[in-house]
């Protein structure tokens, strides 16, 4: 399914290597039940390689910024800043192309407008696969890198080369409908790569008919992805990665969410041009802007989603 807009600027791709019920990668298992003790889940083993985002400064050239890319909430933007405003070197799903999927050794791409990617795709299973095997992290050539997949991407990093998460949410309303409708506009609706049934629907349609996203951030975040109905332990869980791991910024507040970013990464504009860059990005110029009809609180539309979504409400 083409569902996922990944961080840049050839946002939209085929996802069929995202996780699906029948396509879990066996390093990332989920977390049980039995794994809560008390009122404090312990969080899985994989987590180990991320520090916790209050464990002391960032060390630049031991820990790594990872960014948790969620669909349509800021990832062309943040791509664009770090790429082509601060021109650091991104291990992101831009590096898979160029037929650099079979190549046994990494390098950096340069891409135009001074933008650099490591020869790595991380937003797919193989992908990171790949990269593991590489060893991306420990090589040291990639500033930051950048994934939807938080479980599987928590395995690119080592104990002495430990993972910094950092994330930006959107409101889960309004990242739905973003998402519906983005799709929609840029794939079902296109001549050549169109799909007559979802193009023609209605986002009410959509979520009538049982084909829409439930709980995406929370089941990512416990790596419950076929699991049929999440629960309280579940989102007690996701809340305690989030509060032990990420530094979390918001989409409607872009500005003071990349402060927050560059002071606690210790990322500066090193001259004008740079400076200039990450305000066009921030105040106007962000990338995949797409209008779309409002959804409207306590519409039906309103109502359908947020029944999908309750969990990652809260």
């Amino acid at each position: 399914g083409q569902v996922f807009d990944h961080a840049t600027n050839n946002a939209i791709v085929d996802t069929s290597d995202i996780p699906k019920p029948r396509d879990i990668s066996v390093q990332s298992r989920p977390i049980t039940a039995e794994a809560i003790l008390g009122n404090t889940p312990q969080l899985p083993p994989q987590f180990q390689s991320l520090a916790n985002v209050d464990s002391g400064p960032f060390q630049r050239g031991i820990d790594v910024p990872f960014y948790w890319h969620v669909p349509r909430s800021g990832g062309g933007t943040v791509n664009d800043i770090l790429g082509s405003c601060l021109h650091l070197a991104l291990a992101a799903d831009a590096g898979g192309s160029e037929g650099e999927s079979g190549v046994e050794m990494l390098k950096v791409l340069h891409f135009a407008h001074e933008v650099n990617y490591v020869n790595v795709d991380t937003s797919t299973l193989k992908g990171i696969q790949r990269a593991q095997d590489l060893n991306l992290v420990p090589s040291g050539l990639a500033d930051v890198v950048i994934s939807p997949l938080l479980h599987d991407g928590t395995t690119l990093f080592t104990p002495t080369r430990k993972g910094r998460l950092f994330t930006i949410f959107r409101n889960p309303i309004e990242r739905a409908a973003s998402l519906f409708y983005f799709i929609q506009d840029t794939q079902w609706k296109q001549p050549n790569s169109g799909n007559e049934q979802f193009a023609s629907m209605t986002i009410e349609q959509f979520y009538e008919a049982g084909f829409a996203e439930n709980n995406w951030m929370t089941r990512f975040l416990t790596n419950e992805l076929t699991k049929g109905e999440l629960t309280e332990e579940d989102l007690h869980i996701a809340k305690e990665v989030l509060r032990q791991k990420s530094l979390i910024g918001l989409l409607e507040e872009k500005g003071e969410t990349f402060d927050r970013f560059q002071k606690y990464f210790g990322w500066r504009p090193k001259n004008g041009a740079e400076e200039e860059c990450l305000a066009k990005k921030l105040e106007w110029a962000w990338p995949m802007k797409h209008r779309h009809p409002p959804v409207e609180k306590d519409s039906n539309a309103y109502i359908l989603i947020r029944a999908q979504n309750l969990f990652d409400l809260q």
